[in-house]
């Protein structure tokens, strides 16, 4: 979801550090680009950065904030809803395999407008292992009922890419501002936006 359907690594990168301020703290982009898409971030920044108060204070106040903010501001990532329909269309299965919360994921479908467009909706907390493991696809695939080697991942961020590769699946890759410079684990695809991809390209895909 985050960096593929929307541009919400914005959104999260605001709220770590409005929380950051209050211990007089700040995380810079390329400080925050290896917590992308993980469901052990703030663990692993209290580790990381001394952080004085533990995981669930911390994670607790970034959930709220963090809805809010999919509440108010999700914007759809250029191409998105227009791929996503075009593929429904086209008869395939689709589904979200998202390391976000259901709650955040609702929030950010509901206000892009494709709440109804996926078969299966998988998130975080359906999963005890977050991404990079390939827990959260295998588990998507078994929902839908899908091989997980007939199907096409479409990822961000490094531990999004390892988790669908991992997991057997073919994975395409898409840049934002979030990801542009990381060295991603060997996507088959890199676009620069989902308008680069046609929805031939997705039908004709090889099992």
């Amino acid at each position: 979801m985050d960096g593929v359907l929307v541009d919400g690594e914005p959104l999260h990168f605001q709220a770590v550090n409005l929380l950051l301020a209050e211990e007089g703290r700040s995380i810079g982009l390329e400080q925050y680009k290896p917590y992308m898409g993980t469901k052990t971030g703030w663990s692993d920044m209290i580790q990381d950065f001394g952080l004085g108060r533990p995981r669930e204070h911390y994670a607790a106040r970034y959930h709220a904030i963090v809805l809010e903010q999919y509440r108010q501001k999700s914007t759809a990532a250029p191409g998105a809803v227009e791929l996503v329909r075009g593929v429904r269309q086209a008869g395939l299965p689709v589904a979200v395999a998202s390391s976000s919360v259901r709650p955040w994921v609702d929030a950010c479908l509901q206000r892009i407008g494709i709440s109804d467009a996926f078969d299966v909706i998988v998130s975080g907390s359906d999963v005890e292992q977050g991404k990079p493991d390939p827990a959260i696809y295998l588990e998507t695939a078994r929902r839908l009922g899908v091989d997980p080697a007939r199907c096409l991942a479409i990822e961000d961020a490094p531990a999004g890419i390892e988790s669908a590769r991992r997991a057997g699946m073919t994975c395409w890759a898409v840049r934002t501002e979030y990801t542009r410079g990381l060295a991603l684990p060997g996507p088959e695809r890199e676009v620069e936006t989902l308008e680069a991809i046609a929805l031939s390209d997705i039908v004709g895909v090889p099992a």
